[in-house]
C-alpha cells in the first residue's frame, strides 16, 4: 500500500505539466470508424435489400444495427476523451464538442456522485455562478487524476470518499520519514 501512495505523491512535480490523460485513441477511433460503416451499411440494407416481401426480422435487423450504431457513434463523440492538465487550469476534451477549461482557483468541492455509473463531480465557480462537471471513474489512470486535481486545487472540499482516495499531507509526511529513516539506515549499514 505504501509503494501505491508513494506514486501519488507530487505526482504533478513529478511527471510534470502540461499532461495529458486520454483513453486509447485507437479503440476511440477505431469504435467511432466501425459504427459509422454499420449505420451506412444499415442504411443501405433499408433502401436497397427490403422489399416488401421481406421477413419481419430481415425488415427489423437493421433497424436494431443501425440504433446501436448511432449509440456508439454519438457516445465516443460526445463523452470525454481525454483531460489536459496545464499549470493554471485543466481541459476536459471530447471528440465532437468543444473543450470545457477550469482554471485550478474556480475548484469549490469534489465529490463522489452516486448514479447509475459512479462518477467524479466537480464543482466549480463560473461567471459569479456555481456549476458542476461529472466524469466516470472508468477514466483512465483515475487515481492519478484525483490526486493531480486535488494538489492543484488545495481549497477543494472533499467528500469522505475522496478524502479516502487522495493522499492527505498526514500520509505525504508519514511517508516521507519512512524514507528518511530508510536511508539513513541503509547508510548506516553501509558504514
Amino acid at each position: 500500500m505504501k509503494k501505491g501512495l508513494e506514486s501519488l505523491i507530487d505526482i504533478n512535480r513529478r511527471k510534470g505539466l502540461p499532461r495529458t490523460y486520454r483513453f486509447n485513441q485507437l479503440i476511440r477511433w477505431f469504435t467511432l470508424f466501425l459504427g459509422l460503416f454499420a449505420i451506412a451499411y444499415a442504411l443501405w440494407v433499408i433502401f436497397n435489400k427490403i422489399d416488401g416481401d421481406s421477413s419481419r426480422i430481415i425488415k427489423f435487423a437493421p433497424i436494431l444495427i443501425l440504433l446501436l450504431a448511432v449509440n456508439s457513434v454519438i457516445r465516443n463523440l460526445f463523452t470525454l476523451n481525454s483531460m489536459k492538465f496545464y499549470q493554471d487550469k485543466i481541459s476536459f476534451r471530447y471528440i465532437g464538442k468543444l473543450p470545457v477549461e477550469i482554471k485550478w482557483e474556480d475548484f469549490v468541492s469534489m465529490r463522489l456522485s452516486a448514479g447509475k455509473r459512479k462518477s467524479v463531480q466537480l464543482i466549480y465557480n463560473s461567471n459569479g455562478q456555481e456549476r458542476d462537471f461529472r466524469f466516470f471513474l472508468s477514466f483512465p489512470h483515475i487515481l492519478e487524476v484525483i490526486n493531480s486535481i486535488a494538489e492543484l486545487a488545495p481549497q477543494m472540499e472533499l467528500d469522505d470518499f475522496m478524502k479516502s482516495i487522495v493522499v492527505s499531507e498526514k500520509e505525504r509526511k508519514k511517508i516521507k520519514k519512512a524514507k528518511i529513516s530508510t536511508t539513513k539506515s541503509a547508510s548506516d549499514q553501509a558504514e
